[in-house]
């Protein structure tokens, strides 16, 4: 691939990263979603990435609105006694390591 421009070869970049970091924000959310113990399904379904993710803006949020939220995420359920955003960042951790 040949650029003729500077500012090509920074938005190929930037676009580049963009991708990636997105995907790694969606492989997350995915994540999260299964790793949510289920009873009524409300809690899993309230997973949100708010929006995608942009280079230099910092904005992109994965929520979830359920009330009860952070107890689940603090292990009370015995579906996921080490809560859910904890064991989801540390083995997609250890699976990007590998990359």
């Amino acid at each position: 691939m040949r650029f003729r421009k500077p500012k090509s070869v920074i938005r190929h970049i930037e676009d580049s990263m963009e991708r990636a970091v997105d995907d790694l924000i969606k492989d997350i959310n995915t994540n999260i979603k299964r790793q949510t113990p289920v009873r009524t399904g409300f809690a899993r379904k309230q997973w949100r990435q708010t929006t995608p993710y942009t280079f230099g803006y910092s904005g992109t949020i994965i929520e979830n609105r359920a009330p009860y939220i952070a107890i689940l995420d603090r292990g009370s359920s015995q579906q996921a006694p080490d809560g859910i955003v904890q064991p989801v960042l540390t083995r997609i951790g250890k699976v990007r390591k590998k990359i």
